[in-house]
């Protein structure tokens, strides 16, 4: 097998995640990718320049310019048989591309989020679910992060005979058990409880709650912030770094630092409200498979569709109803030490692999693979 990963984001953390997957299970890998705020190489890596952020007319010329680039780097090498897609832009780029060569290939397209765009009934929303239908045509596999991204969006809104696989936002690559194990072990003595926000910060709503919740129970809470603000949070995030009680971890290198994060954390901050009609109904993000590999019970509201039935399945964190600062401060008010020890433990029973994405990309690559033997 001889695979092409496209990555409209190389400088993203899922990026990272699925090439370094793909490296450690594939011996002909090959990458082309844009890049957000600054490139990252690998070998055999095409660079095809920054890509234009907010603003989709500079962002489709620059596709539509970089189709003979990428047909020439198809031309130069003839021995791809599998190509991968992650992002709308880079798939639909490539599929521009396609329509120019005779060559076939088998098409691994994979969503992570849904802009609401793609929900609207606008003429550009119209606009934009044709040309994902184009891409959904030519697809071979379909990859979501959540089965709700499969119910909720593309079985409803396209026709598509695309094989649909879950390939989770786990951690990769699988870290030792008995660093779970170990993490048990550690129970809160202190009289605070951290509260951990981990990734990249795009929630207002949550850093919002965060941060009056800090204010009303000093005496109670401690925020912990590992990762970096987008651009429209950035006052809520000064904001809330202004405090005493919060420790600011900034960015990390993942997966190398997340012990030393989740090892100071409490109880992870599972919610978002970042897209309340699309994305934060239906995502599963990293931190809850972080926060569950290293045994550290989380919080949401059932607002959070996904995340609170995926929580809630495994008993491993609460889920409040209201989202307002005094449910919040009802719960904290009422948590103790030994409840907080029962919800860890809960953890003891259940496999790493619930929180580990090997066996998952492994899975996939091996269907794949069985495909271009027929």
């Amino acid at each position: 097998m001889n695979f092409l990963s496209l990555f409209f984001v190389i400088d993203h953390s899922h990026s990272q995640k699925r090439i370094l997957a793909f490296k450690n299970n594939i011996k002909k890998f090959t990458i082309i990718s844009y890049f957000r705020n600054q490139a990252v190489e690998y070998e055999n890596h095409y660079n095809l320049g920054k890509i234009p952020q907010n603003n989709y007319i500079r962002r489709f010329a620059k596709i539509f310019f970089d189709i003979p680039r990428l047909s020439k780097i198809l031309s130069n090498n003839p021995k791809i048989d599998v190509v991968y897609a992650w992002n709308f832009d880079i798939a639909l780029l490539f599929m521009l591309t396609k329509l120019f060569s005779k060559r076939r290939y088998k098409f691994i397209y994979e969503v992570a989020d849904v802009k609401p765009i793609l929900l609207s009934n606008s003429v550009v929303g119209v606009f934009l679910r044709k040309l994902e239908q184009f891409i959904l045509n030519h697809t071979d596999y379909l990859c979501v992060t959540s089965e709700d991204f499969i119910s909720n969006y593309f079985d409803k809104y396209y026709e598509h005979d695309a094989k649909t696989y879950i390939l989770e936002n786990k951690v990769y690559p699988k870290i030792d058990v008995k660093l779970i194990n170990n993490k048990l072990n550690n129970i809160p003595t202190g009289s605070k409880w951290r509260i951990g926000l981990v990734g990249i910060f795009r929630c207002n709503t949550s850093l919002q709650l965060l941060l009056e919740l800090a204010k009303t129970l000093p005496e109670k809470i401690e925020i912990i912030l590992a990762g970096k603000p987008e651009e429209h949070v950035n006052e809520s995030f000064k904001e809330l770094i202004r405090l005493n009680d919060t420790l600011v971890i900034g960015e990390y290198r993942y997966p190398n630092d997340l012990q030393n994060i989740y090892s100071k954390i409490d109880i992870i901050w599972s919610a978002d409200f970042s897209e309340p009609t699309v994305n934060s109904k239906w995502l599963l993000p990293n931190r809850i498979y972080e926060a569950g590999l290293f045994a550290v019970p989380q919080l949401c509201f059932s607002e959070n569709k996904a995340i609170s039935e995926y929580i809630k399945s495994l008993n491993i964190g609460w889920i409040l109803e209201e989202v307002n600062i005094k449910s919040l401060m009802n719960f904290f008010s009422s948590l103790t030490s030994e409840k907080y020890h029962q919800m860890k433990l809960n953890y003891s029973d259940l496999p790493s692999d619930q929180f580990s994405g090997d066996e998952q990309v492994k899975s996939l690559l091996s269907q794949v693979r069985l495909e271009l033997l027929d």
